[in-house]
């Protein structure tokens, strides 16, 4: 990992995802983009200057660079980076098109936000922008709740059904990440007891269980369970797992794991940061 995203509203959520990033990344270089991103102003800017002007307010472009400026500032203090390492950006535009513009300028190895930011909703466990990031940036984003907090992964799940085709791509962002604290992953599959796995699915576990032995520590696992989330919940329970990573093609699984009002009933969902895998 070389360059990491931060998106911030500069909510206590999008610091908290900050503060991860430096602790999960702090013993590797890596350069920080922390970025900002807004819709453009509906003001023309000469109206706005004069504005700003006569009532002698700062301009809110000038604050927000002020905020991120602020921002760097805390993670120089509370990290060994230099300033070098960190890079602020101001973008008015749509937050997907910004971000795809980013991820491009920088060739963007991942994104580190918050579940949720100022304008979080109690009815919805994942924001707007973050729901933005999982279906529509082709980049891996790791998502973090607000009461994550750092510790060393040691166990890392990997909800899966098989039915997948894993490319190097995806399995080389999983390993690289678990390599980074030695961290063991843990291939779980999630099933009702009386569904047998289709010769598809034997060959595609086959492969997974040829390519972790060579890459990094794991184990494979079966959860007999009629609920989805309820299975899951029960695997970070009693294997004390610490992250949970899930292939964002796989919609489905997005549907039972964060974006249904029956997952409130989990905890998961609000101290286990996720690592979201882009082909």
């Amino acid at each position: 990992m070389k360059n990491i995203l931060i998106p911030t509203d500069f909510s206590e959520n999008a610091w908290n995802a900050t503060q991860f990033a430096l602790a999960f990344f702090g013993n590797d270089e890596v350069n920080f983009i922390l970025a900002h991103i807004e819709h453009p102003s509906t003001l023309p800017p000469a109206f706005e200057a004069i504005n700003s002007y006569i009532t002698g307010e700062m301009s809110s472009e000038h604050q927000v660079i002020e905020a991120l400026q602020n921002n760097r500032d805390k993670m120089l203090d509370t990290s060994s980076l230099k300033a070098s390492n960190i890079v602020i950006e101001h973008l008015k535009n749509s937050f997907t098109e910004g971000l795809k513009q980013l991820v491009d300028k920088y060739e963007i190895d991942l994104i580190v936000m918050g579940t949720q930011g100022f304008s979080a909703s109690k009815n919805k466990i994942i924001g707007t922008h973050a729901q933005t990031v999982i279906t529509k940036i082709q980049c891996p984003v790791l998502v973090v709740p607000i009461n994550a907090k750092f510790s060393i992964p040691l166990n890392i799940a990997f909800p899966t059904d098989y039915n997948s085709i894993y490319k190097s791509k995806v399995l080389n962002t999983l390993t690289t990440i678990s390599n980074l604290h030695n961290s063991s992953v843990k291939v779980i599959r999630i099933v009702n007891p009386k569904v047998a796995l289709t010769q598809s699915q034997l060959k595609n576990r086959s492969y997974l269980k040829d390519y972790f032995k060579t890459v990094t520590s794991s184990s494979f696992h079966k959860v007999n369970h009629l609920n989805f989330q309820e299975g899951l919940q029960e695997f970070i329970d009693s294997m004390h797992i610490d992250m949970v990573a899930i292939i964002a093609k796989n919609l489905n699984f997005f549907e039972m794991l964060l974006f249904k009002p029956s997952v409130v009933k989990m905890s998961y969902h609000t101290n286990v940061p996720f690592l979201v895998l882009h082909e």
